[in-house]
């Protein structure tokens, strides 16, 4: 899969799309050679992304929440809409330290948006990336 690097700059609706480089490289020197303040970073796109053969060949978006200890807290199959597709990924949820759940023993938590065609199969890929995320440290 090809990316494109946007480099873009703004907030709200003075948000703006600068410049699309094939590279980081290439849009890190565009920003080195035109400085502004008011860059906010490169954002990374899909060039030709394959979600409609996703849909297609029978893959929906799912949302696992899961705890370190590999317990599937939540799942939930979500439709295809511009908000899921363009958030497909994985984040992590400290709990522990959001003001609302500090001290109130509930514990943080893996969030994997991803492109699954079963619930198995989709806590499976979240799973792998929970393992990765504690083989390099990252869930303290």
């Amino acid at each position: 899969m090809k990316n494109i690097y946007a480099v873009n700059a703004g907030s709200y609706s003075d948000y703006r799309i600068i410049a699309i480089f094939s590279t980081m490289e290439k849009a890190n020197e565009f920003m080195a050679a035109v400085p502004s303040r008011d860059y906010n970073d490169v954002e990374i796109f899909d060039l030709d992304p394959n979600t409609s053969d996703l849909i297609k060949r029978g893959y929906a978006i799912w949302r696992i929440n899961m705890l370190k200890d590999g317990t599937t807290e939540s799942i939930t199959k979500s439709d295809a809409d511009i908000y899921s597709v363009t958030r497909t990924g994985t984040t992590m949820w400290w709990r522990t330290k959001a003001p609302f759940y500090k001290d109130k023993g509930v514990p943080d938590c893996l969030i994997s948006t991803v492109w699954a065609k079963t619930e198995k199969q989709a806590v499976k890929i979240a799973n792998e990336h929970r393992l990765k995320m504690i083989a390099l440290g990252q869930w303290d």
